[in-house]
This record gives structure tokens, sequence and C-alpha cells, in this order.
């Protein structure tokens, strides 16, 4: 080989070391392009991207709605087993105040002080078991207010003690589970 084919054949190496990772100097051709054809290929990649921002835009709507569907589902089943927990629940409830009537007549004898005690157990018992079901007694003395919502009237009475509205007396108790009403207070209301 002479000197100056190796001259070139290293100049050669040098400049292909020298444009490593330019496209312009590789394997790859340039094209060029003409201005329709410029701007018809950015109108085509403004539709694909219209077209990528509409897809993306009906999967967050899809993912918005399947999030939704999963709240509304939760919802439905929490109500569904609160309708049979209350549904359960008042078959005990008519238990529950045969039992406080029983314990508002108790006899007042020796004889009677096991079986009294006995029956408060059993009551304690019932109201504890329901309690840990989420069911509360609500709260409801004499002098109160009658709200409709939450009490049923059974009469409207005169009462000198009372003045109109006001809860004279409470004839059943109401019970609740959280914020929802499974049985209202039966009250007696002053006229």
């Amino acid at each position: 080989m002479t000197a100056e084919k190796q001259e070139k054949n290293k100049k050669k190496s040098e400049n292909e070391d020298n444009n490593v990772g330019n496209p312009a100097d590789s394997n790859e051709t340039m094209i060029g392009l003409t201005f329709d054809e410029y701007a018809a290929m950015e109108k085509e990649l403004e539709s694909l991207q219209a077209q990528v921002d509409e897809q993306k835009d009906s999967w967050l709507r899809t993912c918005a709605e399947f999030d939704n569907y999963k709240k509304r589902v939760q919802r439905d089943t929490s109500r569904v087993y609160q309708d049979a927990l209350a549904s359960t629940v008042k078959t005990f409830l008519i238990i529950a105040d045969d039992l406080e009537r029983a314990l508002k007549d108790k006899p007042n004898n020796e004889e009677s002080a096991a079986w009294v005690k006995g029956i408060e157990m059993i009551y304690q018992k019932l109201m504890n078991q329901m309690k840990n079901q989420g069911v509360e007694r609500m709260d409801v003395n004499p002098g109160d207010t009658f709200d409709p919502n939450i009490h049923e009237a059974i009469t409207l009475e005169e009462h000198p003690d009372y003045t109109e509205g006001q809860i004279i007396d409470i004839i059943q108790p109401g019970y609740r589970i959280s914020d929802r009403i499974i049985r209202p207070a039966m009250v007696r209301v002053a006229q």
C-alpha cells in the first residue's frame, strides 16, 4: 500500500470517528421536503395529536366512571347490609320492649330477686349485642321538643307541666343504626 492511500484511509477513519452520532454523516440519508409536504406532515401530526388527546380524555372519563361505579356498589352493599340488619334487629326490639316492661313491674320480694337478676342480665346481654352491631337507643326524655323525623306521636294532650310541642312521656324507645332510624320513638306530646 502506498503512503498516500494509507494517509487517506487514516483521514477517512478519523472523520468517521468524529461523526459518530451525527445522523447527517451516518448511513441514514436525509430527505428534502417541499413546503407543501412539510405542511401536510404538520397537519397529520396535529390530527394524530388530537386523536391522542381524545383517547386520553375518553380513558380518563372511563376511569372516573369506574371509580363512581365502585363507590355506588360499596354504597349499595352497605345499604343492603343495613337493611338486613335493621330487619333482623326489629324482631329483637320487640323482645327488648317486653323485657323492659317486665323489669318495670318486677316483684320486690326476696323470693323473686334471683329471677329479676336473671331477667336483667338477659336484657343487658341483648342490649350489648345490639350495641355491638351498631344499634343505638335514641336518647329521648320528657321535656324534649317533638321532632317528627325521630319521634312518632301517639297522642296530643293538654298538660300543665309542658308547653306545646314538648314530649310528655316515652311509650316506646326509638333505635337507630348510625344515622338511619330503624324505629322512631313513640311519644305522648303536649298540645
